[in-house]
């Protein structure tokens, strides 16, 4: 490996050509495989100074790094439009003068760029790995990452595109620093928390439009060809008001050159649950609910009788042992994705065609919760070389249709979930007749096949046109300019249906209540368009390039919904229910955007680096005269490696490179209108008799309402030594956003409009942190035998807090926000277990009611002698986690790959107690025994506190709690979050090139999968340190096992 390195070293030296130099010619690139083979033709060096200027026929093979031909690989003289694809053995014939320069390029392969030669050209090409030559979008520009000073991170699209995921998002835990994912439990097309560097949402850029979160989670992993995560100012400045939380900027897969090439994937996959507890069966708990009731000084609830039918199921009336989960959910559920790509063209026109397909399956075991989804996407470019003109198409979308039954009990997976995990056993689910058993609250009968539905379709089509023209009289300058247009339509049909239950020996059905029809349509369009300006050149050692242009965004949306109740027939259509009640309503709302965006960047001799980038911005969220925002950004790069004073180094150290960036970005993520003001409808008054409706103000305007700002700043330092064995890139951010635009209820007095709501520029945060990302590539071995690996570990600390907050002036510090983590949680500080009678006589009590020996015993913060209210405090960490981290391995040998992912997290706080939507804290099934006389994890009742167990770990084990102090959210019941999981491991073998021949076929590659395979972790056994912040009922994170094939034709 390092033999090679030289070599390329060597051969520059007779023509004055440093590694810097040889970039231009992409030698270095060359040398950042795990081991690379150098693509380099048999070429002595008198071959290589012989100039012969006359045209001639140039002829090589192409191969890849196991000495296979490579099909299709494009072969094209530098800077003409002359080019050929290489057959089916990987042989190219071109003409082109000795000493040409040509482009080798395939999709999944790094481009080879070399000199022509009179020999026959023995060309390797190398997988795309991470190399210093390629190529990355970052804003309206691309870039090579040798000359990258922004804070840009890559996601390879061929880590997720096998992944037994649902979407996009699911598939990026772990893959790029500074790239916090979070999961909130699985489910159907579950979509993840996504935020970069501790932020809110990101914004979406696919093919340079900002696209909705919606678009990317649901757009077609086969169709990404690269995903570069913009995290600075000087990355995300030049898009605006949209891009404070960074971007995650998508290029999708365009046609190539060469003979028509056709792609089939397939993969199915089956899902369970990874992580669940473990519930007592019915006799156990009626054990411990008996020794519950003795502590808490009452008689037993179950005799011996009742014991032994519980043991023995001879009463299933009276004495069931209901597995709820077993009677609701299958023990797997499916998942299918289907994928077909064609492409192929000239090499003045290429076009690119892809259709897929997926249906997930959920457990619910009567196929009535699912999710279908169709992608298209259809490109073209075609170059006019008469005029330089290249014209770009592309039309996508997707149909999804995602459906859960609903019923008056249950319309999601927190009713259905809570109700299979809270349930008591000792009901029986089903009658003797094996029909849903009536009781309320029955999950066997809110997901019945007989159940009402909620029912989504959505339909998108997104069309963009792009016209580029590289001006011939001025080299380097090109115009080009882009409209892209966004349609949506979504119908939600809601049947609340309740299914048939039936008495114990009964064939009679029961219904609970009469069916209600909602039926909501909602549609939208935008458009995007863009005009720019761009100019690229060489000045000797001096490279300058350009842009400058304009953008507008336009969006509008209308809602509009109507409902009948009271359905006598099961006809789920609006004609049939009750007129009388009919009820109905709607909304509209557009908005629009614009901004002038221009762009500089210098660097010199490829050492010395200079960027900057302005965006006036502009947003009809603001009053007239405070609508625009001027948003400058700029960075510095100093590549330290092609310094004189490192001189000799190079045989070492390939790459050093310091970056500085600063920048401001604006935000107007405020409610359309807040600079009038609102109004609703109010309370009904009555004049003379007659009643008259009103409007009354529901939000007060402000005139001076502007953008809030995010100041940014980065620090990075890249390195890679020995040719790419070793590397690394650290940096280090601050961000600060200040006049954030802050809903303020309620706090002016009545002079200046007393409790009317309104918005200001008020609140401040801040965060920093730091990325690090350390990888080493290399081989074992040479030859087809080589065994070929990559490891990347990347690690982000990201910590965000409230500077300025709306805390009330009366406020106690210890519950203010300001100067809190984002996320921090509220809680009462716990000072462990009540021991004993005097314990309690001596202690302040939870609102004045008397605790029992073993309940949680809590800190009076405020020192008024009770714990209320005043004594909450944030005592929690946020359950987002600050430390963030993935390893990712891939090796191969011969046609063998293996890849894997590990990924972890830490510094966040898990709270087993619930705090709901309505503020106010309850148990879960995680911190009191028999909730809601349900059955509890084993563990909880185990190592509950009890006379003969004074060390317990959980409070008193009881069914007759007097109060509900223990559930209050405090620090007994926070934990940390801290975890490491397997969250990918695939195996790979892709058949010989002789079989395939023999097959009529040009690749064939299958594989196996597993996800979530496992977790550790020091929560209780049962909680998923994903779980969402209300654990009674969710769907639980999913380990999946899938196996899948592709085909190349």
């Amino acid at each position: 490996m390092i033999k090679n390195y030289y070599s390329l070293r060597k051969l520059g030296k007779p023509y004055g050509l440093t590694c810097s130099k040889m970039a231009g010619i992409g030698l270095c690139s060359l040398l950042l495989c795990a081991s690379p083979q150098a693509a380099l033709a048999d070429v002595s060096h008198a071959d290589a100074v012989e100039a012969i200027q006359q045209t001639t026929k140039i002829k090589g093979t192409v191969v890849d790094n196991t000495g296979f031909g490579v099909i299709g690989a494009a072969v094209v003289v530098k800077g003409t439009t002359n080019g050929v694809v290489t057959d089916f053995d990987g042989n190219f014939e071109i003409e082109a003068k000795v000493g040409d320069m040509l482009e080798i390029s395939y999709v999944g392969y790094k481009t080879i760029t070399i000199a022509a030669t009179a020999q026959h050209m023995n060309l390797t090409m190398e997988e795309d790995t991470e190399t210093l030559d390629e190529v990355v979008v970052v804003g309206y520009t691309s870039t090579s990452k040798r000359d990258l000073i922004a804070s840009v991170s890559t996601v390879k699209a061929e880590q997720i595109s096998n992944m037994p995921v649902a979407n996009v998002a699911q598939g990026l835990a772990g893959r790029s620093p500074g790239l916090i994912v979070k999961a909130s439990g699985g489910g159907i097309n579950s979509k993840p928390s996504i935020s970069i560097r501790g932020g809110g949402e990101p914004i979406y850029v696919i093919d340079g439009i900002i696209r909705s979160g919606a678009d990317f989670a649901n757009l077609s992993p086969d169709d990404i060809q690269s995903m570069s995560i913009l995290k600075d100012a000087s990355a995300t400045a030049v898009y605006g008001s949209r891009a404070t939380n960074g971007i995650i900027q998508i290029v999708t897969k365009q046609g190539q050159a060469g003979k028509i090439s056709f792609e089939y994937d397939f993969n199915q996959s089956f899902a369970q649950p990874s992580i669940w507890p473990e519930k007592m069966s019915s006799y156990d708990r009626a054990i411990y609910a008996n020794i519950a009731r003795e502590n808490d000084g009452l008689d037993p609830a179950y005799t011996q009788e009742g014991l032994n039918h519980f043991k023995n199921g001879t009463d299933p009336l009276n004495f069931a042992n209901t597995n709820w989960r077993k009677l609701v959910l299958n023990d797997w559920a499916p998942m299918q994705k289907h994928s077909i790509r064609l492409t192929g063209g000239s090499e003045t026109n290429q076009y690119y065609v892809s259709l897929g397909h997926i249906d997930q399956n959920s457990l619910y075991k009567n196929d009535n919760h699912w999710m279908k989804r169709t992608n298209f996407r259809v490109s073209n470019s075609t170059l006019i070389k008469a005029l330089g003109l290249r014209i770009n198409t592309t039309i996508d979308g997707y149909r999804q249709h995602q459906t859960h039954p609903y019923t008056s009990t249950a319309s999601d997976y927190y009713g259905v979930f809570s109700h299979i995990n809270d349930k008591y056993s000792r009901y029986p689910g089903v009658n003797k007749f094996g029909l849903p058993y009536n009781i309320t609250d029955n999950p066997v009968a809110e997901t019945a096949k007989d159940a009402g539905y909620i029912r989504n379709i959505e339909n998108v089509i997104n069309g963009k046109g792009e016209l580029i023209w590289e001006v011939p009289w001025v080299a380097g300058l090109k115009v080009r300019a882009a409209s892209n247009y966004r349609y949506y339509g979504e119908t939600q049909k809601s049947w609340r249906k309740d299914a048939a239950q039936y008495d114990w020996d009964s064939e009679s059905p029961i219904y609970a209540n009469k069916p209600v029809l909602n039926h909501t349509s909602a549609t939208g369009y935008s458009f995007t368009n863009q005009a720019f300006v761009e100019y690229a050149g060489q000045f000797g050692k001096h490279s300058v390039s350009a842009l400058g242009g304009f953008e507008q965004y336009y969006e509008k949306t209308e809602s509009y919904w109507l409902q009948r109740d009271n359905y006598a027939f099961d006809i789920d259509q609006i004609g049939v229910g009750d007129a009388n009640s009919q009820t109905n309503g709607g909304s509209e709302a557009e908005m629009g955007r614009a901004a002038w965006i221009g762009q500089v960047k210098y660097n010199y001799d490829n050492k010395y680096y200079a960027e900057g980038s302005i965006r006036y911005d502009g947003s009809d969220r603001f009053a007239p005269g405070k609508r625009w925002g001027f948003f400058p950004a700029v960075s510095l790069g100093w590549r330290i490696s092609e310094e004189d004073f490192l001189y000799g180094s190079d045989e070492w150290l390939e790459n050093l490179k310091l970056r500085l960036s600063a920048g401001e970005v604006g935000v107007d993520n405020v409610s359309p209108y807040g600079f009038l003001n609102q109004y609703g409808q109010g309370s009904p008054v009555y004049l003379g008799g007659t009643r008259y409706n009103t409007l009354a103000v529901t939000s007060i305007a402000n005139l001076n309402l502007t953008w809030a700002r995010t100041r940014s700043f980065n620090a990075g330092l890249d390195a890679s030594f020995w040719g790419g064995l070793f590397g690394f890139e650290f940096d280090v951010f601050y961000t600060h956003t200040y006049d954030m635009l802050t809903y303020m209820g309620g706090a002016y007095p009545p002079s200046m409009g007393g409790y009317y709501p309104v918005y200001e520029n008020f609140g401040e945060q801040d965060s920093r942190g730091m990325e690090l990302v350390l990888t080493h590539n290399n081989k074992i071995g040479e030859g087809k035998n080589a065994l070929h690996y990559n490891v990347a570990l990347n690690l982000t600390y990201a910590y965000s807090r409230w500077i300025k907050y709306t805390d009330k002036a009366d406020t106690p510090d210890y519950q203010c926000y300001a100067g809190q983590e984002l996320g921090a949680m509220l809680g009462w500080v716990a000072d462990g277990l009540y021991q004993s009678e005097e314990d309690i006589d001596n202690s302040p009590w939870p609102w004045q009611q008397r605790p029992r020996v073993g309940d949680i015993k809590y800190v009076d913060l405020s020192g008024n002698g009770i714990v209320d209210y005043e004594d909450k405090a944030f005592t929690g960490r946020s359950n987002r986690p600050k430390f963030t981290a993935g390893l990712n391995i891939s090796m191969s040998w011969r046609n063998f790959d293996f890849s894997t992912l590990i990924t972890g997290a830490a510094l966040f706080d898990i709270s087993l107690t619930g705090t709901y939507y309505n503020g106010n804290d309850d148990n879960t099934i995680f911190t009191e025994t028999f909730k809601e006389g349900g059955s509890s994890p084993v563990s909880l009742v185990e190592n509950a506190w009890r006379p003969d167990n004074q060390n317990g770990t959980y409070p008193r084990l009881t069914v007759d709690a007097p109060t509900n102090n223990n559930g209050l959210a405090s620090t007994f019941w926070f934990r940390d979050g801290k975890y490491l999981r397997m969250k990918s491991l695939q195996f790979g073998y892709t058949l010989p090139e002789k079989a395939c021949e023999r097959l009529g076929i040009s690749n064939l590659r299958v594989y196996v999968e597993g996800a979530n395979l496992f977790t550790l972790s020091g929560l209780p056994e049962g909680i998923d340190p994903e779980s969402p912040g209300v654990n009674n009922g969710y769907y639980p994170q999913q380990k999946t096992f899938m196996g899948g094939v592709s085909i190349t034709f």
